[in-house]
């Protein structure tokens, strides 16, 4: 039997790139006794980043799950990662949890995605608690980071439940404010230092209003006495941070292990048990559910990330969100009915598992060979149709186009990435119809790259990468008159269609409008509806450059026909010939694909931005202030956006983010069009040899 549902603390680690929260994961672990040695992220001995992609390239990519035990409680530690074209994964680490742990640099303070986790966390309903990490770090300044945190984290009341001992160099450890008492390196209780003493009667007093302010009860009896008891305090902060009206920081060096004792016992204390949380809002038909952590209830289950493990196969993580999940039990897959078999039912410490006969509600872990079953599914009792709300992903925006090396590895490309995006609800992929092309879509180049490498080692299909072609589409100026004659006598029946079009240019977005203007049966009936058909086949064709003709009307006004020869295919035939040569006149042009376009960043380098934007022939709408941030709307032709999101990097050293979606064609420009034009012919060359 597992830990009751209150003796339980579901957290994910959060926040910025580069803050530490691997190492904090580390440093948790070590000084909770659930590993022997500490391990570093830099040598790539760290227990979360036990992927080869994440040993090469020293960052998280996936979600990880790992638990330690402390003062008789099991904390369950989600390692999220902190680049932004993995932000799917962490949205689904915060799916699974009550708290998010939002980590902090202590010289770089709120960062881009430590507002997006923020945002996410808060739109979850998770609770969220401040760490100010790496504090002996040169240039740490705890005090700034909070300031940061009150000026540019929306509706957030941050207030330090810890205050640093020395900072930089000279850190050495932390005081508790809720307990008076101080904590030296890695763990040593200590009295408070006599030169902070002010300090800490400062910065408790604070605390405490905060925490008053947060309960009327709470406001009289401080108001009355002047002071709150350890317990009042302790519960007011717990009550506060779980109605999500306060963000208590908490002070750690994760390499140092200083501020990490502490760090567990506040977890343990006052971070928000699966008991304590409150219903799951879940959905059943038309109907809401509300599903609490209760081990006899119904069971619930959810998915909050697959991935594939080269010994077992298929390996699911898991969370109990009610019920309780059994060792080799029968569960149903709300979304698909299939039924799967909880086989290896474990507890996780990274890539290790320990079996178990039971997961109780609140708890978390995982299982292997759920073959029917992705990142996002619920798993319940048969029949149940129980579904939990995913996360709202943003777009996948970074495409590439994809092609098999061989008809071997082309056999497997379908399946291997059907596989990729059950495991990754980041990651999307298609076939563009209009050009042809295989696209695979991701949040950015890192994102891609990994996933081509995973389709390489763990699927065995090798495939190349390429920038995707640019869905151009053609239309005209002008409008005209033109005939279309089909002849053919070669011995036997013969083919005869003749037409006469009428070629419009249509409304932007109107697509195609057929016209039946015939009279006196010049084109019999029976052919009108090959006409048309002949008509779209050569749209699809094109004219200038080989991409669909759009936005056009077509009048189908005279003809003729033989009582013999003619025939359906002739008419086809017959309507391409008048609507090319109606192209010859009516002024053809190319259009391409326009892009709404949001760009956040920090005010220094906004300048930067725009400028790069009016170089990509976009047009800036306009700015906002976001907290301390800025955002960007413009619009900006797709082709210039290919390879934005490495662009952006390089302006803004990571510390800004995109999010891009269709607006409308618009007309390309002469000078470009004649480009592309080149580039369709050199093409046809190539695959004419």
């Amino acid at each position: 039997m597992g830990r009751a549902p209150q003796d339980l603390r579901n957290v994910a680690l959060v926040g910025h790139r580069g803050v530490g929260k691997t190492s904090l994961n580390e440093a948790m672990l070590h000084a909770a006794g659930a590993i022997a040695q500490l391990g570093s992220v830099d040598d790539g001995t760290a227990v979360a980043d036990f992927e080869e992609q994440e040993q090469e390239r020293r960052i998280s990519i996936s979600p990880v799950l790992c638990h330690a035990e402390h003062r008789n409680a099991k904390i369950n530690v989600v390692d999220c990662p902190g680049y932004s074209e993995f932000y799917v994964d962490a949205l689904y680490g915060l799916w699974a949890v009550e708290n998010a742990l939002l980590v902090m640099d202590a010289a770089a303070g709120v960062e881009v995605h430590t507002i997006k986790m923020y945002d996410a966390a808060r739109e979850m309903g998770v609770r969220v608690i401040g760490v100010v990490n790496k504090l002996d770090n040169e240039r740490a300044d705890f005090e700034t980071v909070v300031a940061s945190m009150n000026e540019s984290l929306p509706e957030c009341e941050a207030v330090p439940v810890q205050i640093p001992i020395g900072q930089g160099a000279s850190f050495e450890g932390v005081v508790d404010l809720l307990s008076e008492k101080a904590w030296l390196g890695a763990g040593e209780e200590a009295g408070v230092p006599a030169e902070m003493a002010d300090a800490v009667a400062e910065a408790r007093e604070s605390l405490i209003d905060a925490v008053a302010a947060a309960d009327d009860d709470l406001t009289i009896k401080y108001l009355e006495e002047g002071e709150l008891t350890k317990e009042e305090l302790v519960g007011g902060l717990k009550a506060a941070i779980a109605a999500g009206t306060l963000v208590p920081v908490l002070c750690t060096s994760a390499t140092g292990e200083i501020g990490i004792r502490p760090l567990l016992d506040f977890l343990v204390d006052a971070a928000v048990s699966p008991a304590d949380a409150g219903p799951r809002v879940a959905t059943r038909g038309e109907d809401e559910v509300g599903l609490t952590a209760d081990p006899t209830g119904e069971p619930a289950i959810i998915v909050f990330k697959t991935m594939t493990d080269p010994y077992v196969g298929r390996v699911s993580l898991l969370r109990v969100l009610s019920g309780s999940a059994k060792a080799d039990g029968d569960v149903y897959n709300a979304t698909s009915g299939e039924r799967e078999r909880l086989s290896g039912l474990a507890v996780t410490q990274a890539g290790k598992t320990e079996t178990v006969g039971e997961l109780v509600a609140g708890d978390m872990g995982s299982a292997v060979r759920l073959e029917d079953t992705g990142t996002g599914d619920a798993l319940g009792t048969q029949g149940s149709k129980l579904q939990v709300p995913r996360p709202e992903a943003p777009e996948s925006m970074y495409a590439v186009a994809v092609t098999a090396a061989s008809r071997a590895d082309a056999d497997k490309l379908s399946d291997a990435l059907a596989r990729l995006a059950a495991e990754d609800m980041g990651l999307k992929y298609e076939r563009n119809f209009e050009t042809g092309e295989l696209l695979v879509s991701g949040l950015g180049p890192m994102h891609l790259d990994v996933a081509v490498a995973k389709l390489r080692h763990q699927h065995e299909v090798d495939v190349s990468m390429s920038e995707p072609r640019v869905a151009y589409h053609e239309t005209v100026r002008r409008s005209v008159r033109a005939q279309g004659r089909h002849k053919k006598q070669t011995g036997g029946r013969g083919q005869f269609g003749d037409v006469w079009i009428r070629l419009e240019p249509g409304e932007r977005g109107s697509g195609f409008e057929f016209v039946k203007a015939i009279r006196g049966g010049s084109v019999p009936t029976q052919y009108i509806p090959a006409v048309e058909k002949g008509l779209r086949a050569a749209m699809e064709r094109g004219y200038l450059a080989g991409y669909p003709l759009v936005d056009v009307r077509v009048t189908l006004e005279d003809g003729s026909s033989h009582s013999v020869d003619s025939s359906d295919m002739a008419f086809q035939m017959a309507a391409a010939i008048a609507l090319r040569n109606a192209m010859d006149d009516a002024q053809p042009v190319l259009l391409e694909p326009i892009m709404d376009v949001t760009v956040t960043g920090p005010e220094d380098i906004m300048g930067d931005i725009m400028s790069d934007l009016n170089s990509k022939r976009g047009r800036i709408l306009g700015t906002d202030q976001v907290g301390s941030l800025q955002v960007i709307k413009a619009q900006v032709p797709q082709s210039e956006m290919m390879r934005y999101a490495a662009d952006l990097r390089s302006i803004s050293q990571g510390r800004a983010s995109y999010e891009m979606s269709f607006s409308r064609y618009e007309e390309l420009p002469t000078h470009l069009t004649d480009q592309v034009v080149a580039e369709a012919k050199q093409r046809e060359e190539s695959a004419d040899e």
